[in-house]
């Protein structure tokens, strides 16, 4: 679900200014969960462009305030690696504590895999960078019910909602995007900056996720 259905366009052209979105050549990108995708959006990049960093950001916190309030949101966790920049820019602006969520489990203890100080019972919203078909939300919602984080929310910055989703954990967890793949697909058209041969690729991409990933390496199928 989108956070903000007016602000997305103007959330991709962003991205794309700051030159945040990568397109593959070769060889696809592969995520985490096992798809393959000719689009990636590397936050790093948001690091050296303060301008278009800080309105994003900016953005981000306006539109996610009142979710904040209205679930008694008290801490920020950033998940490893991309989601701990945004997390720690948007818990600045929130002036909200920020916390880090390991993708496994380092030593023992209750600090094993979350990082940070965890006020008892407390809520928090977790953050990444992007989102294919759920699986590693879900997985990092659990991981943080497991040491008593109380989790009823996640934001990305880019939700593809064109994956087959994988099945909801419970309690269920709500993924709020800023922006979906339609929105960076049509930002990155009226860039002038795509060659034929990647509009193509883009258009074939979004007519059939499944298929491009099968036949580019990629998964097919929810694991």
């Amino acid at each position: 679900m989108l956070l903000s259905p007016s602000g997305a366009p103007h959330i991709a052209q962003a991205l794309v200014a700051a030159d945040a979105v990568r397109l593959a050549g070769d060889t696809p990108f592969f995520y985490t969960s096992g798809w393959a995708s000719p689009v990636y959006v590397d936050v790093h990049a948001l690091l050296g462009d303060a301008k278009e960093r800080t309105a994003l950001m900016d953005g981000m916190a306006e539109a996610v305030a009142p979710l904040i309030g209205r679930r008694g949101i008290g801490a920020v966790v950033g998940t490893e690696s991309s989601g701990i920049a945004i997390a720690a820019w948007l818990a600045d602006r929130l002036r909200l504590p920020m916390l880090t969520l390991r993708k496994r489990p380092i030593g023992w203890g209750v600090q094993a895999q979350l990082q940070g100080r965890l006020p008892q019972g407390c809520k928090v919203l977790l953050v990444d960078d992007v989102n294919t078909d759920g699986r590693s939300k879900h997985a990092a919602a659990a991981a943080l019910r497991q040491v008593g984080a109380a989790v009823e929310d996640a934001l990305v910055l880019l939700d593809y909602a064109i994956y087959p989703k994988v099945a909801p954990v419970q309690p269920p967890l709500c993924l709020l995007a800023l922006v979906g793949w339609e929105h960076l697909h049509v930002a990155l058209q009226n860039s002038g900056k795509l060659t034929d041969a990647q509009c193509r690729t883009l258009k074939d991409f979004s007519e059939s996720p499944t298929s491009w990933s099968v036949a580019h390496g990629g998964t097919g199928a929810l694991a």
